[in-house]
């Protein structure tokens, strides 16, 4: 073997190291990002903004001591075989607890419904929504539910403790926003 071909060989394991190396902290890096506390949202406390300013913040306490209302609702997932399991396309009963989204952007403050148009909803899943205020406005549509059949509703770690958003006219719940952390108006 020469010595410019032992050469070749050792610059090429080389590179293949730094690429290696390279894609490990790339790796590294997007987990870290897709894990880390983004901005202290967690589960049971809704923070509500407007132009990156926080303009309020609820907990599940605070909407407990409001007027409840009692929801039976009854989802009919449309997954068209896509969910994954066999009992995917069957319908789902919830009796929910919670309180017009309405009231409690009120209790925050109640010229928020006047000062803004869309409400983009968001879960600690990423999951998002976009809302036209005007369907907020709406009697009997939009809530901040708490408990689901007398119990608490359960956060993305299976813990007591989460609020969804739920969209009464959406049979299918995609406009739903389980795990609910963050409201942004604008």
């Amino acid at each position: 073997m020469t010595k410019s071909s032992e050469e070749s060989r050792s610059s090429s394991s080389l590179k293949w190291l730094i690429a290696g190396i390279g894609l490990l902290l790339v790796i590294a890096a997007v987990s870290w990002y897709f894990s880390h506390d983004r901005g202290g949202l967690q589960e049971g406390t809704v923070i509500i903004t407007a132009d990156e300013e926080i303009l309020g913040r609820f907990t599940i306490a605070d909407i407990e001591e409001m007027a409840a209302v009692e929801k039976r609702l009854t989802v009919k997932p449309d997954c068209s075989g896509a969910c994954g399991n066999s009992d995917s396309d069957t319908p789902i009963e919830h009796q929910y607890t919670g309180v017009p989204l309405l009231d409690v952007l009120n209790s925050i403050d109640p010229s928020i419904s006047q000062k803004y148009t869309k409400v983009i909803t968001r879960g600690i899943d990423y999951y998002s929504q976009v809302m036209e205020m005007s369907e907020i406005q709406k009697a009997d549509e939009v809530y901040v539910m708490y408990l689901d059949y007398g119990e608490p509703l359960r956060t993305l770690s299976d813990e007591e403790g989460s609020l969804h958003l739920i969209v009464c006219s959406d049979e299918s719940g995609l406009r739903f926003t389980k795990y609910l952390v963050s409201l942004e108006l604008q």
